[in-house]
């Protein structure tokens, strides 16, 4: 470890010793914020004296969880909604983890600093790892999007048609479709109101 580092970390462990204990995130209370299918994989606290907040790192977003001595609130970022996470250091704000979301509810962007610094490093490259997990997905998502965008309607030139009369979508092709469909708001890729929107527009196909 560097003399930056050093210094950087002595700044930081001295600001946590005088960090009241409430503003410490228990395990129960993290689970608590858990949904069906999300692991918790680590999580990392401002060291502060007053108000903190704590980030939670999931297989599936990001949780800013902001605790003060009267009243906590949450935000969270999905990684399917983010741009991108940027990590910086400095003297007297050790680790600071900024976080550029596009899209979701809580569109926009957030700075955490004053983060331990060896702490934040080990955070940071887990949430990468993570986060080019999740650019992968959105890849096999986009392709999912293009190839049902392509196969929806097949129209031969060949041969005169009715243009009130429709081409019959197999059951088989329907059920396949709707298993691809599940397993992408299974793995958190579209939302319940897509699924939901998506499943009923194949349904009517059959």
């Amino acid at each position: 470890m560097g003399i930056f580092d050093r210094v950087t970390e002595k700044i930081q462990q001295t600001k946590s010793d005088i960090r009241p204990k409430f503003l410490s995130v228990s395990e129960e209370e993290l689970k608590k914020l858990l949904i069906q299918g999300e692991s918790l994989v680590s999580t990392i606290t401002q060291a502060v004296a007053t108000s903190a907040k704590t980030l939670i790192l999931t297989n599936m977003r990001i949780i800013v969880y902001d605790h003060g001595i009267l009243s906590s609130s949450f935000k969270d970022y999905y990684f399917r909604d983010m741009k991108d996470a940027r990590f910086d250091t400095s003297v007297l704000s050790g680790g600071t983890i900024t976080i550029h979301a596009d899209k979701g509810n809580n569109a926009g962007t957030v700075l955490v600093t004053d983060l331990p610094l060896q702490e934040s490093k080990h955070f940071y490259s887990q949430l990468q790892e993570i986060e080019r997990n999740w650019w992968e997905k959105k890849r096999e998502l986009e392709l999912e999007e293009k190839r049902a965008a392509a196969g929806g309607t097949n129209i031969s030139m060949a041969t005169p048609h009715n243009p009130n009369s429709q081409t019959p979508i197999s059951g088989e092709d329907v059920e396949g479709k709707l298993i691809k469909l599940k397993g992408l708001f299974d793995k958190g890729l579209i939302d319940e109101s897509e699924y939901k929107q998506q499943k009923s527009q194949l349904l009517t196909q059959l």
